[in-house]
């Protein structure tokens, strides 16, 4: 292992799935609790540096329709940065859409997150399974220089530059060894469970929450969010885990910069972050960790960056770098229904209600603005990768349906 000082960037996060293993109302209560822990810790610990919300902006205005009284709390910490939302406003798979639907939806996402305060100008696009050929284009159109994913990609090293047809280009890094969960399993899961593995084992005696009702109402259980008020503390081989996290993602990182995600799928913010982060620390005083955030990281990366690889065309590698990078193809013809209306509805919205809305307004007529910004949101909401991936419970689908009805 090189004897290099390495910082690593200790990103708080969570993925945030708006429906999957539970239907979006189910899910959203969840989101509930999430949002008022969340909430709760920007405003009691100073030291928490940011919460990444995933890239997205739709969710808080889920939260919002049913804690109304907390959008000043939310303004507050958008607009200082240490709640960092957008661009997009769905997290969309970008195959199965269409290419007017990708850009709306960083549009929207936009707009949402600039009336909460700021928008994260960071690319981070981690969840479609690959990137098409076009999104250095798209995401300059959108100010945006930078993109962060590991599926479908197989470079030497994380750092890259992804260019466009039209010659437009990213600065570009993929995750590595664990993908988007590097700390979470290398350090957090060791003091979280005693153990590394992906996948919790608990024990009765330690007063975990390990049984539920499995039903076909409830298939499994959300552990993430119910049991963290019993959260159990083990000492274990913390620092022997840090110098595997250095050593491994030291094979990936070209530069003394690295990136490591501390957040899972519907994982909720630990009280305890900035605690674990000092542990940390002491336990390795020869390299740097702290709390950070993507686009600290990105501009960190890009001063010491050398000659990266140039990558051009789509990001639809089948032999990925890393753990979980796999393109789940199968997704491409997963509940075809779904693919069908979607189709119908992007189609009818488009080409149909406004083009004929402009022409209608061209002539004398009502352009019926919030009419279509309504429909969009609707559209828009059946986008995000799992949702239209047909990748979740038959109530997923079925609410999908119905969204598409609407528009």
């Amino acid at each position: 292992m090189s004897e290099e000082r390495k910082t690593i960037h200790v990103v708080s996060n969570s993925h945030w799935d708006r429906e999957w293993g539970y239907p979006f109302e189910e899910t959203r209560l969840l989101l509930l609790d999430f949002m008022d822990e969340l909430l709760e810790l920007l405003d009691s610990d100073p030291e928490f540096h940011s919460f990444t919300f995933d890239s997205q902006t739709g969710a808080l205005e889920d939260y919002l329709e049913l804690r109304p009284e907390k959008r000043e709390a939310i303004e507050k910490h958008v607009k200082s940065g240490r709640l960092i939302i957008g661009p997009w406003y769905s997290l969309p798979e970008e195959y199965i859409v269409n290419g007017e639907s990708l850009v709306r939806n960083l549009l929207i996402g936009h707009r949402v997150a600039r009336a909460l305060g700021k928008v994260c100008k960071v690319g981070y696009t981690p969840f479609s399974y690959g990137q098409t050929s076009q999104m250095p284009q798209i995401y300059n159109g959108f100010g945006i220089d930078t993109i962060i994913f590991y599926r479908g990609i197989n470079t030497p090293k994380s750092e890259f530059i992804l260019e466009g047809p039209d010659g437009s280009r990213l600065l570009g890094m993929r995750f590595g060894c664990m993908s988007r969960f590097s700390y979470y399993i290398y350090v957090y899961r060791v003091l979280r469970y005693g153990s590394d593995d992906v996948f919790a084992f608990y024990d009765w005696n330690r007063g975990a929450a390990p049984f539920r009702i499995a039903t076909a109402w409830n298939p499994r259980g959300h552990y993430y969010v119910l049991d963290d008020k019993k959260k159990q503390w083990n000492d274990g081989p913390i620092r022997d885990q840090l110098l595997k996290l250095v050593r491994d993602e030291s094979e990936h990182f070209s530069t003394s910069q690295i990136c490591c995600m501390q957040g899972f799928d519907s994982s909720n913010p630990d009280p305890k972050e900035t605690e674990i982060i000092r542990l940390c620390q002491q336990l390795l005083p020869e390299h740097e960790i702290k709390l950070s955030n993507l686009e600290i990281y990105m501009e960190a990366m890009r001063k010491e960056v050398k000659n990266p690889t140039v990558l051009t065309g789509e990001s639809r590698d089948p032999g990925s770098t890393g753990k979980w990078t796999h393109l789940m193809g199968d997704v491409i013809s997963a509940r075809p229904r779904l693919k069908r209306a979607n189709h119908a509805a992007e189609l009818w919205l488009q080409r149909q209600a406004e083009p004929w809305s402009a022409i209608g307004a061209m002539v004398g007529g009502e352009y019926l603005k919030s009419a279509l910004d309504r429909a969009w949101k609707l559209l828009l909401q059946n986008h995000p990768h799992d949702t239209i991936s047909g990748a979740g419970i038959d109530q997923m689908e079925r609410d999908s349906l119905h969204r598409a009805d609407q528009v």
